[in-house]
């Protein structure tokens, strides 16, 4: 970004007399935004798949696992990766996976990586019932599950109080993100400065519809697949918690209403797409916000991306191709991961600034 670019977002910030940042409008104008898929990777099937099962190059740093005690006897686990030219002060980034996923996640690894890489601490979470935290945790994480990141900052912000906290949330984890940042405006998150999210489902209502459809058979299928097996292994640990049976042919929604629902105090999926969507309150959200979709996104509804055009503070940038945290495309740096890049580059260029 140019000495201008980085002039004006300083400029876009509004401080009130207690020097509590309260709107922003952030620049879009940055070079390097435009997004073009990689040839032959036009279609958004390709683009999901591909994005989702080829890892790529995935870079090496040293990590400490971190628990984080929650108020009902439950843990959490971050995974916190110090760069060697990390000093106090400097920007904390939490990384947030999406349904399914765990900190080993490709996406989580890569950009905790090219984080590191350019001097910044980047922390992975595990959700409740996830990768190493799934024998810490009795309850499993859902899409409404904004305090336990809350939680997680507040741990973060203890190990050093000066340091800026930024939330990246990838889908499912994008929602989330949004959701405790929307919170936040009533119930202020101590440090949290910076939100960036890719491919959210504010709208799980409409999501869970799109998923639904016939041409999206097979995500529901390996979504299913995933989540019965988490539930399964995390049964192993809590033997007596009350057993689960899923059906032979099972889908997300209903694997929500059977399990998500009533595991998290919901009265039925309905009930739970409604109270976890982020959409009503990203409107609240004080502090810079990111966040990137795809129109031909196979499952997330795009129609709310484009309901928060104009919102103070919130940049929402809608590409026509991608498909679900897909993004194959050059990212101006020699790589192919677009996306990850995108988000890396905001962060930074606020780094420097701090």
């Amino acid at each position: 970004m140019s000495a201008n670019l980085r002039e004006t977002d300083r400029m876009n910030r509004t401080v009130d007399e207690s020097g509590v940042r309260r709107k922003f409008r952030v620049s879009t104008s940055a070079r390097g935004c435009e997004f073009r898929p990689l040839p032959l990777l036009g279609n958004a099937h390709v683009q999901t798949l591909l994005g989702s099962f080829w890892r790529g190059v995935v870079p090496r740093f040293g990590t400490r696992e971190r628990h984080v005690a929650l108020p009902d006897g439950d843990r959490l686990v971050l995974h916190d990766s110090v760069p060697a030219n990390w000093q106090p002060g400097r920007c904390i980034v939490l990384l947030v996976h999406g349904l399914g996923g765990t900190h080993r996640s490709g996406y989580m690894v890569r950009l905790a990586g090219l984080l590191v890489t350019h001097g910044l601490r980047a922390v992975r979470i595990d959700l409740r019932g996830c990768g190493r935290g799934t024998a810490l945790a009795r309850k499993t994480y859902n899409g409404a599950c904004s305090e336990d990141l809350r939680a997680a900052l507040a741990e973060m912000h203890a190990w050093d109080p000066s340091a800026p906290l930024i939330v990246i949330g990838f889908s499912l984890g994008g929602n989330i993100a949004l959701k405790l940042a929307g919170e936040a405006a009533q119930h202020p998150v101590p440090g949290l400065e910076r939100v960036a999210t890719v491919a959210p489902p504010i709208d799980l209502i409409r999501c869970a519809a799109l998923l639904a459809l016939p041409r999206n058979r097979w995500y529901n299928r390996y979504f299913t697949a995933i989540l019965v097996r988490q539930v399964r292994r995390h049964r192993r640990h809590f033997v007596q918690l009350r057993p689960v049976q899923f059906p032979r042919r099972l889908t997300v929604q209903m694997f929500d209403e059977i399990y998500t629902a009533p595991e998290g105090g919901f009265a039925d999926a309905m009930e739970y797409y409604r109270r976890a969507s982020s959409l009503p309150i990203i409107g609240r959200i004080a502090v810079p916000t990111l966040i990137l979709a795809a129109r031909d996104d196979p499952f997330i509804a795009v129609e709310p991306f484009e309901s928060l055009a104009g919102l103070a503070g919130v940049e929402v940038q809608i590409v026509q191709r991608g498909g679900h945290c897909g993004f194959l495309g050059w990212d101006g740096a020699g790589g192919i991961r677009w996306a990850e890049r995108r988000v890396a580059n905001w962060v930074l260029h606020y780094g420097q600034e701090i």
